[in-house]
């Protein structure tokens, strides 16, 4: 791998152009508006290191899904949670590496100012949005807990006035159609509507080498209204309601090394080849059934001095999901999960709207929410290997728990000008988090007690459990310096804090110390930037360098099982230090009014500087030295994206090329077989449409080479490695019509 391939590619686009072109470009860069401080401000002028596309980004580059956006946003990095569709973000190396019901991310993800509590609720929700902003960096003074990362938002259409919308019909290898489509417009005097609606359904891309059934086929649908109401001259209402179902299949992972676990030839359990729609699930009966709804009320009061904003929000999902967690067609560790979300927030917001040099942003958030889960893993085949051929038919082992939270956050941001050049930002924020848990593991088909001398199993025998709460406080801050060089340039600094709440493990384990309570983690960022617009506004330059004290990191890790001789499972553990840092470039060009690029790298050098010897008593499987890489740390990763659109025969033509490349990463610690990547893609839209921009028809691909390369990895129960691989080459037409 040619380590600087994207900037080769930029610079072969570049130097296909007539010198001319690009000493006489005139086009300059639209300018992105974000909220990444709680009140509009463009994205160049802010000392915040930020990625943003707006509403003309999404389209042209045919953005669909969440990786698309991590493939081109440097320091951003996604996978999915195990083998359902919701997808799992990391900024700079900080994000999750456990998938369990009760966990939530490092990176706080927002759909219209509302926090998506627990990944599940982004699931179905990632369409018809005008704007996504990546803020990156600890924003515990901003967005509170959980944000040690940073956060993303993602901004819905608004519904106006005027009657406008759109439909999208989609087609896609392996029969995928998908349907989008939105229309808004005036109700009455004062009331203004928008729905958006988004369908798809496919079959399954993956195969059973034994069976033919197929796996990773797609059932969705998502639909989400906004309205709003004119209350007064000075206030207004934006109710939100939003729903979306997922009946699809989950896909599987291969495992690649059960045989030789088990002295089996190659092939007897496991595949041997690297093809990732080959795997092996038997008669599982893998599916998915989730539904989530929910809504949020914003009310918005424009005073002479300030802005009071409040938003009501509740959400709610359940699920039930079968998944073939080992990627065998045994029952090693096949597992299932019966969960229901609920959560309640409120917000109250003091915004300035004075224009003297000073601004501030205050208020304070509550949240209450409850997860109940049942998490069963049925081990049947790898007891049965134990205890006697033909003896076990069926051995579920089952975590059963309520964990409740509640939450409340005061903070204070202030952006203060010094003078007309550097500018001042302080906060402070003051969290008070509560949780309790009520559960625990059973041995639902008792098969444990023959390892303990019984002569017959024993059911519901309670293995572990655990009644507990905790209360925690923290306090986090923020101090910056903007120094506005000139109308061109921008350099920035800051130092900030933010943690992540403590948690209790929620799997099922053969071990009491597992469930109990994990710390909650730290972060204190050292970070400086710069923000540079070049060649009469045609480009912009941005970078950053940032450090990182990462204290009790909460990461996955596989310990020893106590109860059963020779197996494993997985536990999360507080690694006492960490250090983090590196540095990002962001470059986007427009040469000539046709020619659009950009392109992104980053560098993350994270690592332990202090481990654990043990968790809470339990054996690590593989020791955690001092300079282990942390999960989700990629050390490299690269982006180009190119298009170029010209008029040709009174049509709009435009063609695209977009690569993306990260590098090698882990998904956990102590785990000897989570490392996966390097994933390369490169792929290219085309699409043709009339002068009006009425209509619209694009061929794009994805995967143009076909690679295979693996995009997670994990030890599984019986000591094999699971592995998810990239998805095969995909290709399609979207034909869209806006009205």
């Amino acid at each position: 791998m040619t380590p600087f391939k994207p900037a080769l590619l930029a610079s072969a686009i570049a130097g296909c152009l007539p010198l001319s072109a690009l000493a006489e470009s005139t086009t300059q860069i639209e300018e992105v508006m974000v909220t990444a401080q709680k009140r509009a401000q463009s994205a160049a002028d802010i000392g915040v290191t930020v990625t943003a596309f707006g509403g003309n980004d999404i389209q042209e580059l045919g953005f669909q899904k969440a990786q698309d956006i991590a493939a081109h946003t440097p320091g951003l990095s996604t996978t999915n949670a195990t083998s359902s569709g919701t997808p799992i973000f990391a900024i700079r190396g900080i994000g999750l590496d456990d998938f369990n019901s009760n966990n939530t991310s490092g990176v706080g993800v927002y759909i219209d100012e509302v926090l998506a509590a627990y990944p599940v609720f982004l699931n179905g929700q990632l369409f018809d949005v005008e704007r996504i902003e990546v803020l990156k960096g600890p924003q515990g003074t901003l967005y509170g807990k959980n944000t040690t990362g940073g956060a993303i938002n993602y901004v819905s259409v608004k519904p106006s006035g005027e009657t406008e919308g759109y439909i999208t019909a989609g087609l896609s290898r392996w029969n995928t159609y998908q349907v989008e489509g939105a229309v808004g417009g005036s109700l009455t005097d004062g009331v203004n509507s928008r729905l958006a609606l988004s369908a798809s359904r496919g079959d399954g891309w993956q195969k059973d080498i034994d069976t033919g059934r197929e796996f990773g086929d797609t059932d969705q649908f998502a639909a989400r209204s906004l309205t709003s109401f004119e209350l007064a001259d000075n206030a207004e209402l934006l109710l939100n309601l939003h729903y979306s179902d997922d009946q699809g299949t989950p896909v599987s992972p291969q495992n690649t090394t059960i045989d030789a676990v088990f002295g089996l030839p190659a092939g007897t359990f496991g595949v041997t080849s690297s093809d990732p729609r080959a795997v092996r699930v038997g008669d599982l009966n893998v599916g998915r059934d989730e539904q989530g709804y929910g809504g949020s009320a914003t009310v918005t009061v424009d005073f002479e001095a300030f802005t009071l904003t409040s938003i009501s929000a509740a959400d709610l999902y359940q699920r039930e999901t079968i998944d073939n967690y080992e990627g065998v067609a045994i029952a090693t560790g096949d597992f299932s999960f019966t969960d229901e979300f609920e959560v309640y927030s409120q917000e109250l917001r003091l915004t300035s709207n004075g224009a003297d040099g000073f601004h501030w942003v205050t208020g304070l958030v509550f949240s209450k929410d409850e997860v109940s889960a049942v998490t069963t893993a049925n081990v049947a085949d790898l007891y049965d290997g134990i205890l006697g051929p033909g003896l076990v038919d069926i051995a579920r082992i089952a975590s059963d728990y309520v964990q409740n939270t509640k939450s409340l956050g005061a903070y204070l941001h202030t952006e203060t000008d010094l003078s007309d050049q550097l500018m001042l930002t302080a906060g402070l924020r003051y969290s008070s988090d509560k949780r309790d848990f009520a559960g625990g593991s059973v041995d639902v088909d008792g098969w444990n007690a023959l390892f303990e001398g019984a002569a017959e199993p024993v059911p519901e025998t309670t293995i572990t459990a655990l009644v507990d709460d905790r209360s925690e406080d923290n306090v986090s801050g923020k101090l910056g310096l903007d120094y506005t060089l000139n109308e061109d340039w921008l350099l920035y600094g800051s130092a900030a804090t933010s943690y992540k709440a403590g948690l209790f493990y929620g799997a099922p384990a053969g071990a009491a110390a597992a469930l109990a309570y994990i710390d909650p983690e730290e972060v204190i960022s050292y970070e400086l930037g710069f923000k540079g617009t070049l060649l009469d506004g045609s480009m912009q330059l941005n970078g950053a360098y940032y450090r990182y004290d990462y204290d009790n990191r909460q990461s996955l890790v596989i310990v020893e099982d106590p109860t059963i001789p020779g197996s494993v499972f997985a536990t999360l553990g507080n690694i006492e230090e960490s250090q983090i840092s590196g540095g990002e470039l962001e470059l986007r060009w427009l040469p000539t009014e046709a020619l659009d690029i950009r392109a992104g790298i980053s560098y993350i050098d994270g690592e332990v500087s202090k481990a654990p010897a043990d968790i809470r008593g339990l054996t690590l499987l593989l020791p955690i030295e001092e300079g282990a890489d942390l999960a989700q740390a990629p050390q490299w990763s690269y982006n180009t994206i190119a298009r170029y659109e010209r008029a040709i025969a009174d049509y709009l033509v435009a063609a695209q090329l977009q690569y993306s490349w990260t590098d090698e990463q882990y998904a956990s610690l102590a785990d000897p077989q989570a490392l996966y990547g390097e994933v390369e893609n490169l792929g290219l839209r085309a699409s043709l449409a009339p002068p009006s921009e009425q209509w619209e028809v694009a061929f794009w691909a994805d995967n143009l080479q076909d690679n295979s390369a693996s995009t997670y990895s994990f030890t599984s129960t019986e000591g094999g490695r699971a592995v998810y691989r990239q998805m095969p080459r995909n290709f399609g037409l979207d034909f869209t019509i806006y009205y």
